[in-house]
């Protein structure tokens, strides 16, 4: 009786870990590990990583590096995250900043500058001159008209057409149209197709992206119809019913530049692969505002999306509960070999022992 109560008494923990375990693995913990963090959550774990980060060694080199290459529109973000920081640069470096931007924003290269931003948004060097000379002729339907002069161009010329520009600016035609008939309920689509045409020209639209973007626009514009422009209205050439992923990315686009700017928002799509992607952006650029770009470039894509999601209490619960459970097995396991070995140990040389006795007696 006293052998099974302390047996018992020994199982107890181990018991009550498996009835524990037991119980929270029906709670299925692991059907969805992941829970979507607040935006204060997110705020507070990307600005504690980047304070960790942004020193005078690491930013030194990239401030370099950017003024070689002339660079202002990486120079203006460094700057930023200097600035945010308290971080003091090299007076020379600064006064070397000084000298390219003067250079750079005299009202003859202004004039200049902003004249061929606007009409190749390729040839835009800051966000600033982006967001005034380009971006207010790229949302309207005369960027739409221009992407497709772009694919007439290049037919002409016997060169390849970009179907996905001419696609972006088809759709945001169609789009356009649908405005003014419907009220608005088309926008999202028609700013997101722009963001998106726009981050094409910039080279920023990741290629995961690109070929998704290229097969959504190739099952939405009727192709076969394309020598009806002109005689048909744009929208006529799209089913809108198959804009539904492409409105889901346009909607996460439209918020990161409602949160941050339009031109902060085609240079961000460089972290987009997938409307996943552009949903996790959106939800960083609701708790990082202006900052969310400073995020990406200190931390990574990877470090900042990860931020947005964190193990329920249900999960990690479930993994405290297989942890301890393991670990009582292995302690009760390692007991038991212990005590098997320290009896069979003492048989042994209680046999030797015997065995000598025997000897001496004779």
């Amino acid at each position: 009786m006293r052998r099974a109560l302390d047996l018992a008494l020994r199982l107890l923990p181990f018991g009550l870990t498996l009835v524990a375990a037991i119980w929270i693995g029906l709670q299925s913990p692991f059907t969805a590990p992941m829970v979507q963090r607040s935006a204060a959550q997110i705020e507070a774990a990307l600005t504690r990583a980047m304070a960790a980060r942004v020193t005078l060694a690491w930013l030194l080199p990239r401030v370099q590096e950017a003024l070689l290459a002339e660079d202002l529109i990486r120079l203006d973000l460094l700057l930023g995250l200097a600035n945010d920081h308290g971080v003091v640069l090299p007076r020379p470096l600064v006064e070397d900043i000084a000298a390219l931007d003067a250079a750079r924003s005299g009202l003859l290269a202004r004039t200049s500058a902003c004249g061929a931003c606007a009409v190749d948004i390729t040839a835009c060097e800051t966000l600033a001159q982006l967001g005034v000379c380009a971006i207010p002729f790229e949302l309207t339907p005369a960027g739409d008209v221009n992407a497709l002069r772009r694919a007439g161009v290049a037919y002409a010329g016997g060169q390849d057409v970009d179907r996905l520009d001419l696609g972006l600016g088809l759709v945001g035609l169609g789009a356009t149209g649908a405005v003014l008939v419907s009220g608005g309920s088309s926008y999202t689509i028609k700013a997101g197709a722009a963001l998106l045409r726009m981050a094409r020209r910039l080279g920023t639209l990741t290629p995961a992206l690109a070929a998704r973007l290229t097969t959504l626009i190739g099952d939405a514009v009727r192709w076969d119809r394309l020598g009806d422009l002109g005689r048909v209205p744009p929208s006529a050439l799209i089913d809108s019913a198959k804009l539904g992923e492409l409105g889901q990315i346009g909607g996460s686009l439209r918020q990161v530049a409602q949160q941050t700017s339009v031109a902060q928002a085609v240079g961000l799509m460089r972290h987009v692969d997938s409307a996943g992607d552009a949903a996790r952006l959106a939800r960083v650029s609701t708790a990082m505002g202006p900052r969310t770009r400073g995020a990406f470039e200190v931390l990574g894509k990877t470090r900042v999306m990860r931020a947005t999601a964190r193990l329920s209490n249900l999960a990690i619960a479930a993994i405290a509960a297989l942890y301890l459970l393991a670990l009582q097995l292995l302690v009760f396991a390692g007991q038991h070999t212990c005590t098997v070995c320290l009896r069979g140990a003492r048989r042994h040389l209680g046999r030797r022992r015997r065995a000598q006795n025997r000897g001496t007696q004779i």
